[in-house]
């Protein structure tokens, strides 16, 4: 059977780009955040839908953690967990974890470290993201005006009072917004006030460096394994407002710490260093 002009332009397309995506790491990197932010928001469609009986309810994260739990599968992204047993902390507490990328939405739901009860503390911005936007509405997550400073104070004072009545945790990241390069940013201390002024404990996540199988200066995303350790809670009981930067500059220290140690074991195990 002869092929028509038509068919044989498809399939000369389809080998290009399949040729591309095996030659380019820039086009392979493109092509792989493209179906990540779609299958987001496809997923994000599915978790409206599941959450509407229950709005505003932590528990609909379940649905994100059973949606998310294969992703990480199609991408080819492992992970080794450490410390999970602090998460069996079942009082309220703030939950602190680095900022490398938007992946690390499978670090937070692919690996069995996303708590019970807990919501995100996130930017106003992220409300208008279209169907991912609605279901993070849907499953409690706190939106913080950041350019309006007043009514950003009045949400944190709001939601210190909601973590204590409704026994919940609250996920934030420190470091306020995305780290591309290796270490840590300098930590935002409105997670630690927060902590302070409900007087429950902080729980530090670290994620180790994506750096082997992921770089968004370098346009480079493959498979590959890095680690989430859960850190012991940090207490906060009997402590002030006048405690809050050796608190924040303690918990830092602490996540640097072990965000180093981990990234350095990973490398060696991969045959990096």
């Amino acid at each position: 059977m002869e092929l028509d002009w038509m068919q044989i332009v498809v399939i000369s397309v389809l080998l290009g780009l399949i040729l591309l995506y095996e030659l380019s790491n820039t086009f392979k990197y493109y092509a792989k955040m493209t179906l990540y932010y779609t299958l987001l928001q496809i997923q994000a469609l599915i978790i409206i839908i599941l959450s509407l009986p229950r709005p505003r309810d932590p528990s609909n994260h379940r649905w994100a953690s059973m949606l998310l739990s294969n992703t990480n599968g199609l991408f080819g992204i492992r992970a080794e967990v450490r410390g999970l047993h602090h998460l069996d902390y079942n009082k309220p507490a703030i939950v602190v974890a680095n900022h490398q990328s938007s992946i690390d939405l499978m670090s937070m739901f692919s690996f069995g470290v996303w708590p019970k009860r807990c919501v995100v503390l996130g930017k106003k911005e992220l409300l208008f993201f279209g169907p991912f936007g609605v279901s993070l509405y849907l499953c409690g997550t706190v939106f913080v005006d950041r350019l309006n400073p007043e009514k950003a104070r009045s949400t944190m004072e709001k939601t210190a009072q909601h973590i204590k009545d409704k026994n919940i945790k609250v996920w934030i990241f420190p470091e306020g917004t995305r780290n591309r390069e290796t270490g840590l940013l300098p930590f935002k201390k409105g997670a630690f006030h927060l902590a302070v002024q409900a007087q429950v404990p902080v729980i530090p996540i670290v994620f180790s460096s994506y750096s082997d199988f992921y770089s968004h200066r370098e346009k480079r995303f493959g498979t590959g394994k890095f680690t989430i350790t859960v850190l012991p809670p940090v207490s906060t009981e009997g402590k002030t407002s006048e405690d809050v930067n050796e608190l924040t500059e303690t918990v830092r220290k602490q996540m640097l710490t072990t965000y180093n140690e981990t990234s350095m074991q990973r490398m060696e195990s991969n045959g990096l260093n």
